[in-house]
């Protein structure tokens, strides 16, 4: 079963178990996990494979898993980014400056939730463009800044610096995450100075209102669009593009050392590349079944299967955060 049908299934069961907590007419546990839509194949996969708790997955975003959380919804939210204090306020009952944005932790609750951050995975996040597109197989962050920022944004492809002689007279279009999703964060926290401060030094081409950013909360419509519109351009989580081998083209990033092209391979050295995290509550009553199945998450049976997803085990980045977080289940 191909990650399409497996998200379709899991989806369809989730609207089965709308509380989180209760038990499955099998007798066994039942778990909600719920967020963001680069998690979501992996664990749609997890949720399938792990034998003690019934689980129901859902995307929607890192926002809507971080509220949901919050708000008592969910066991899990999967979440593409760090918590922020954004998520924290929210909540007119909650602190909007406890959570440490350096870390995506916190020690203060609230409404009665403590969230605790697990890195499950990591992942190499894609700029794609057509198959056929030959002029921006290898970007830097000043062309990237140029196309996806209201700074002044380059309307046409030989208006991006470096570009003005190899590409044509043609409009950009932007097919990528919506607003909710982590991965529309974690991009631009890579490509505008002090993103999310008083100080940031540009907005998003979304925020300019010019009609050239396309946004969904749906990976695969983004795959589709840039298939099938040669010149439009876009980013999200690699196991997309892996399970859609030749749909798209992958542009290669050159942080300031040579282009590197995104692959599972290249995650030491390519420029964005980032942790994929479930929150959890410590003070959920289920917390036992919960940290149940992030044991398994965290298992060799659990992150056996992430490879064949498309992302990259914990082990293979940093296995002494892998051994500290097994240490805190058992």
């Amino acid at each position: 079963m191909n990650v399409k049908t497996k998200t379709t299934l899991m989806i369809a069961l989730f609207f089965c178990s709308m509380l989180a907590g209760c038990a499955g007419d099998d007798g066994k546990p039942s778990l909600v996990q719920t967020g963001s839509s680069t998690v979501l194949p992996l664990a749609v996969v997890w949720a399938e494979d792990y034998q003690d708790a019934d689980v129901s997955v859902s995307g929607g975003g890192s926002s809507h898993g971080l509220n949901a959380l919050l708000n008592g919804e969910t066991d899990l939210a999967d979440a593409s980014r760090i918590m922020k204090n954004k998520d924290y306020g929210k909540f007119d009952d909650c602190d909007d400056t406890a959570v440490d944005e350096s870390t995506g932790s916190t020690s203060t609750p609230c409404n009665g939730v403590l969230p605790v951050k697990w890195v499950v995975a990591f992942d190499v996040l894609a700029t794609i463009v057509h198959p056929d597109n030959d002029w921006a197989t290898s970007m830097n962050f000043t062309q990237l800044y140029s196309i996806f920022t209201d700074d002044n944004p380059a309307a046409y492809w030989d208006e991006v610096p470096g570009m003005e002689s190899t590409a044509p007279h043609e409009l950009i279009e932007i097919y990528a995450p919506d607003e909710a999703s982590g991965t529309f964060d974690f991009f631009f926290e890579s490509v505008i100075e002090d993103w999310g401060k008083d100080s940031q030094v540009a907005g998003t081409r979304l925020e300019s209102g010019d009609g050239v950013y396309h946004p969904s909360a749906d990976d695969n419509v983004i795959m589709t669009a840039i298939k099938n519109n040669p010149y439009a351009i876009g980013y999200l989580g690699f196991a997309y593009v892996k399970e859609n081998p030749g749909s798209v083209g992958l542009v290669s990033l050159d942080g300031g050392s040579g282009p590197v092209e995104p692959s599972l391979s290249t995650v030491a050295d390519y420029p964005m590349a980032r942790p994929l995290h479930v929150y959890t509550d410590a003070y959920a009553d289920n917390r036992d079944v919960v940290e149940g199945y992030i044991a398994f998450c965290l298992s060799d049976e659990g992150q056996s299967v992430v490879d064949e997803v498309g992302y990259v085990r914990v082990e293979m980045v940093d296995p002494d955060l892998l051994s500290e977080q097994l240490s805190r289940i058992n």
